[in-house]
């Protein structure tokens, strides 16, 4: 699995649903104090570089959105591989998300039932962020700071973390078979991603407040 090129496709799609203008694709670089304190009309969106340590910087952009949606999907995959079958000799691949079937919010003659998602954000993570010349991108991510109704589909594959908000998630783990289900969030992120590395390498999905029903 080449994630070099699907990053590229996968932050590129990204742009353009949130409209990034084509003059916007330029070198990333930090501002002074003095060009700080010339912007204005704060408070629907911030911009943001932090260093994460260990030579690892994350750019994030945040908007004051408030979402209430009833969607449904009939098939969403996400990340075609064998990458996580390599003791079997005979490797067959498989998606990290193979949902069918996907409702997104609860009944649609019903608004108050509708999925709500507030404070959606956009973040790359990269190293060498300062040298063009070496830099590379690690992560991905997109999301909601907060989240509230359902997500039912026939889940075949989910790879990701759901946690009910209290103790360790009681769903953590690539390509899990979780059958029909719906997923009821009550607050926290919900959060999309794709890694290049680490044990949440390829497509990542995360509830930080959610239970499972079937």
């Amino acid at each position: 699995m080449n994630f070099n090129k699907i990053s590229v496709l996968f932050i590129s799609c990204v742009l353009i649903i949130i409209a990034l203008p084509v003059s916007g694709l330029c070198e990333l670089k930090a501002m002074n104090d003095e060009e700080m304190t010339d912007i204005y009309a704060t408070g629907f969106s911030s911009f943001t570089i932090n260093d994460l340590g260990g030579g690892l910087t994350e750019t994030r952009a945040w908007f004051n959105i408030d979402a209430y949606t009833y969607t449904t999907i009939d098939s969403l995959k996400l990340g075609y591989h064998d990458e996580y079958k390599y003791k079997d000799p005979n490797p067959v691949p498989g998606w990290d998300e193979d949902w069918e079937d996907v409702v997104i919010g609860t009944d649609y003659e019903d608004p108050s039932t509708d999925f709500n998602a507030k404070g959606f954000y956009f973040s790359a993570n990269f190293t060498d962020i300062d040298q063009p010349d070496i830099r590379e991108l690690k992560s991905v991510k997109f999301g909601f700071d907060d989240v509230h109704g359902d997500i039912s589909a026939i889940f075949n594959n989910f790879s990701g973390t759901i946690n009910d908000g209290v103790g360790a998630p009681e769903y953590n783990g690539h390509s899990l078979n979780l059958g029909p289900a719906t997923i009821t969030a009550n607050g926290g992120k919900f959060e999309f991603s794709l890694n290049i590395e680490n044990y949440d390498k390829g497509y990542w999905v995360t509830f930080d407040n959610a239970v499972v029903t079937p």
